[in-house]
C-alpha cells in the first residue's frame, strides 16, 4: 500500500474539514467520518482509485495527515500511483493553507 504522511500546523479538526473539502469539489465519493479513516473513491490522473485519509492529532495545534492508496485503478504504474497519492495530499495541504490565511 503506498501512503505518505506529513506533519501539519493545524489542528485535527480543521485537517479533516479540509480532507472533505477536497474530496466534495472533486466529486469523490466517500464514507464520512470525524473518527477514523476516511475511505474514498477520487478519480486522479483520470483513473479511479481508492484512498484512504487519516488524521492524527498531536497536540492542539498539530497533527499528522496520512494519504494512502487502498485500491489503484488497474493499469496505474507505481509512478503515477505516487502522483495521485502526492496530489491528494498536496490538495488537502493547500486547501487547509488557504483557510489558515484567510482567517
Amino acid at each position: 500500500m503506498l501512503s505518505l504522511k506529513r506533519n501539519i500546523n493545524c489542528p485535527r479538526r480543521m485537517a479533516v474539514y479540509a480532507i472533505f473539502d477536497v474530496l466534495d469539489r472533486m466529486g469523490s465519493q466517500y464514507e464520512q467520518a470525524m473518527a477514523g479513516d476516511i475511505k474514498a473513491e477520487a478519480n486522479v490522473l483520470g483513473h479511479t482509485s481508492e484512498y484512504a485519509f487519516a488524521v492524527t492529532e498531536q497536540t492542539v495545534n498539530t497533527s499528522i495527515l496520512h494519504v494512502s492508496m487502498l485500491r489503484p485503478a488497474s493499469g496505474l504504474t507505481e509512478k503515477e500511483k505516487q502522483l495521485a497519492v502526492r496530489y491528494l495530499m498536496d490538495s488537502v495541504l493547500q486547501h487547509i493553507d488557504e483557510v489558515q490565511a484567510s482567517e
